[in-house]
């Protein structure tokens, strides 16, 4: 094997470690599958019909930011800790 295809061959090898570690970061698909999803600090979570958010803490603070062009609502943690329990999980 001569020095070009030892070079191709790590960069392919690169190339696909990197497109396997760039997987989805959308914290929906990150979600246990009980459906539920426990909060972090700072993130941004996007809110679906018949979602469900469940402060466990008393002093949990949340903000809630919408988006009126698309109709979306996005909560972040800001203190404290919380559960997003994700709507088509929930039972009623």
């Amino acid at each position: 094997m001569n020095i070009k295809s030892i070079c191709l061959v790590l960069a392919a090898l690169v190339g696909v470690l990197w497109i396997a570690g760039c997987g989805s970061s959308n914290n929906r698909s990150d979600a246990a599958q009980d459906g539920v999803i426990v909060m972090q600090l700072d993130e941004e979570y996007e809110l679906h019909e018949g979602d469900v958010l469940e402060p466990t803490d008393e002093k949990t603070r949340i903000t809630v930011r919408h988006v009126f062009e698309d109709d979306r609502r996005y909560v972040t943690l800001l203190a404290g800790s919380a559960t997003l329990l994700l709507g088509d999980e929930v039972q009623n």
